[in-house]
Order: structure tokens, then sequence, then C-alpha cells
């Protein structure tokens, strides 16, 4: 006897359908992980950007499904970064614009033993709170050098306690409490995104934009600089171009006292003068 189909439920055809028309509804779709996020975070986020981002959580499998059943086949792309515990925003800021707000928006946390550190994380030279005692041994342990100071402990000079990419041991983690020092971001996490038929890694939206901007700049400046160096004429150094050549030639026609209309006043004035002082230099003859 042959199996029975199992039926789909109707929720799930709904929700991949919903999922489909969304994906051919917006400029840009992100994927993001809510692995290891508080609700509360994800709330905060949520109120700042409403009315410009949705939101969709649902199961992975249906995501799948939805980027294959979809009329958008740029969305197909995306299917590698369903990561972790994804969900999908669907919006029309452009990509490196949701990105950089998502960033804006994160908070700094301490770090828990476990953790990965996503940087270096150090510990200042500085005063401490601690009074001399089991601390001591704790800091040497962490290889931060300390010393006492007025009846407190200080740290003498700058240690690296957590190496980016490793895990946080509980001895730095309660050290790093302990000093108020909060080294994890916790926010909302953009895993890749997809604008048009650009698909965008986060670490490619990652990006200082301000500093981005100002090596653009510096840079057509360095090109203008060059142009104007090499005698290139282009739109952008024409006219300054121009005007240096009729300085040039005009510099040039009062030195070889060549008589034109636009240096007729200062030629003739030169040779007065030149004059006055022969007339001068044959009295003290």
């Amino acid at each position: 006897m042959a199996a029975t189909k199992r039926k789909v439920p109707e929720w799930k055809i709904k929700e991949v359908d919903k999922i489909k028309k969304l994906t051919t509804s917006y400029r840009t779709i992100a994927i993001i992980n809510l692995e290891s996020l508080p609700t509360k975070q994800l709330q905060i986020v949520k109120k700042k950007l409403k009315g410009q981002i949705e939101l969709k959580i649902t199961k992975k499998i249906l995501l799948s499904k939805a980027f294959e059943a979809s009329a958008n086949t740029n969305v197909k792309n995306l299917a590698k970064y369903l990561q972790g515990q994804p969900a999908l925003i669907f919006t029309n800021l452009g990509a490196f614009e949701l990105f950089k707000l998502f960033k804006q928006n994160r908070q700094a946390t301490s770090a828990k033993a476990g953790q990965t550190a996503p940087d270096d994380i150090w510990v200042s030279a500085g005063p401490t709170p601690f009074t001399p005692g089991p601390v001591i041994s704790e800091l040497a342990t962490l290889k931060i050098k300390s010393g006492v100071e007025g009846g407190k402990i200080v740290i003498k000079e700058n240690a690296l306690v957590v190496k980016k990419g490793e895990k946080v041991s509980q001895l730095a983690s309660s050290m790093l409490a302990r000093l108020g020092i909060e080294p994890m971001q916790i926010g909302i996490t953009m895993v890749g995104a997809l604008e048009g038929e650009d698909v965008y890694e986060s670490s490619v939206l990652d990006i200082d934009t301000e500093k981005f901007i100002t090596d653009i700049q510096n840079a057509a400046l360095d090109v203008l600089k060059l142009t104007v160096e090499l005698g290139i004429v282009t739109t952008d150094n024409a006219e300054y171009l121009i005007s240096k050549a009729y300085k040039d030639a005009r510099a040039v026609g009062l030195a070889q006292n060549v008589l034109e209309p636009e240096n007729a006043a200062e030629t003739l004035l030169k040779t007065e003068l030149q004059a006055r002082m022969l007339k001068e230099a044959a009295k003290l003859e």
C-alpha cells in the first residue's frame, strides 16, 4: 500500500506566498541573524526604524522555499546567508544605509565567558578601584602588570587581555566587568543583503562612509593636480589651465617687451621706468 502523502499545513503555504511577494516589492532584502540577540534590543531597533523596514521572522526552511519560488531570481543568491537564527528585512533603503543604521544602534555590553572576541580586547594603564589583595595575582594571570600606589592597585601599562577571535575566559570576563570595560557590541547582525541585482556580504557593507568619501575627494584632488602638472586639459581643469596660460603668455610678453593691447600700459610704464633709471645713471657719471 502506497504511503499517504503528508499534507502541507495551510499556514506554511501562506507564509511562503507572503515572503515571495515581499521579495518583489522592495529595493533591498537583507538577512539578519537573531542568534543571541535579546528581544528587547530587537524591539528597540524595530521602533526606531518603524515605517522604514518590514521584518519577517519565520522558519529557515520556509525562507529557503520562498527564495526558490520567488519571481525575483536574484534572491536565490541570498540562500547561503541563512545562518544561525535568520530573519528577513525588507526595505527601500540602500544596503549600505541599512547596515549603517543597524551599526549605529548597537550597544556596548560586558563580555561573557565563552564568547568570541570580535576585536582585540585591551585594558588601559591607570588607576583601579581595587585595594591590594588577591586581585594582584588575578591581574598577573591575565598578564596585566600592576602595582600599588596610594593604597590602590594601579595598572602600569596597556595590556592585551583577549585577542581577536579568541574565546573570553571566565577570569577575563570577571576582570573586565569589575573594571567597567564593555568590549562587546550587542545589536542586529546583518549577514548579507541583496540590492537590485547586487549581493553584499557584511564585510563589504561595514565601511567608514566618512573616510570613504574623504579618500575619494583626496584621490580626485590628486588627479586634478597631476593633470595640471602634465598640461592635460579636462573639464575640471580647463578654466584653470586657460587662465594660467594667459598669465604665462602675458608675463613673457612683458619680459620680452612685446607690445600687445593687453599689456600696452604696463610695457610703456616699464619702458618709462627704464628710461628714467638710465637718465639718473647718466647724471651720476
